[in-house]
């Protein structure tokens, strides 16, 4: 199951290791994220599923599977609702289920749920004593950032950056390296270093909530 977008009223098994495997269709679904209505209630309540490591199984019985991020959907009043949850695609995924129902245990190879968007970034080469690069993103996520405008750095390059998130004075002033150079383009894969988990958990909110946004903007299938 590779990462794009669901077919219509996709039907799909939610499997969550030794938690949960729950029947669900694809209601929604946008690059990097889907909403899933249930069709079977799981044992344990949804609040605690809540951004849990989870995978996608397709209905069609074929073995691939999408790892990502189990997300709670709130109703009106602010309760959790049993009969929806949204799914937050990790960057790569993973073979195996490891731990689920039906699954023999395996090795898990996680990476962070990633949201492409465009935001102004400053970008201070390492050695760099004046001045800085301006340059934007293409997506982020808590491991790492894809940019546009650090033509001159090269793999391995150490550097600083500062990202304006939703206004200008909330800023992320983050420790990278460069981890992927794509000429042809001029963009700079980078890998974050040195990350506190106060950083970390603001990156995680921020893309959680632009790929809610992106699913509340999409109207319900059907």
């Amino acid at each position: 199951m590779s990462p794009r977008r669901r077919d219509p009223d996709e039907r799909v098994r939610i499997l969550v290791p030794r938690l949960a495997s729950i029947d669900a269709r694809v209601t929604r679904a946008v690059p990097g994220a889907v909403e899933l209505t249930l069709a079977t209630r799981p044992h344990v309540p949804i609040r605690f599923l809540h951004r849990r490591s989870a995978a996608l199984a397709p209905g069609n019985g074929r073995a691939d599977r999408l790892w990502g991020t189990l997300l709670a959907v709130p109703d009106a009043r602010g309760a959790i609702r049993d009969d929806l949850v949204q799914f937050l695609h990790d960057a790569a995924p993973a073979a195996t289920v490891p731990g689920a129902v039906g699954a023999p245990p395996a090795p898990q190879r996680r990476a962070h749920a990633r949201v492409d968007v465009v935001r102004p970034v400053a970008i201070i080469p390492d050695g760099f004593t004046v001045g800085w690069l301006n340059g934007t993103t293409r997506n982020l996520s808590a491991g790492g950032l894809l940019v546009a405008g650090a033509d001159a750095l090269e793999r391995g390059d150490r550097l600083r950056v500062r990202i304006e998130l939703d206004r200008e004075d909330d800023l992320l002033d983050l420790l990278a390296r460069v981890a992927r150079a794509e000429d042809r383009y001029g963009l700079r894969g980078l890998r974050l270093e040195g990350v506190g988990a106060a950083e970390r958990e603001r990156i995680v909110r921020y893309v959680f909530a632009r790929q809610r946004e992106a699913l509340s903007r999409r109207p319900p299938r059907g």
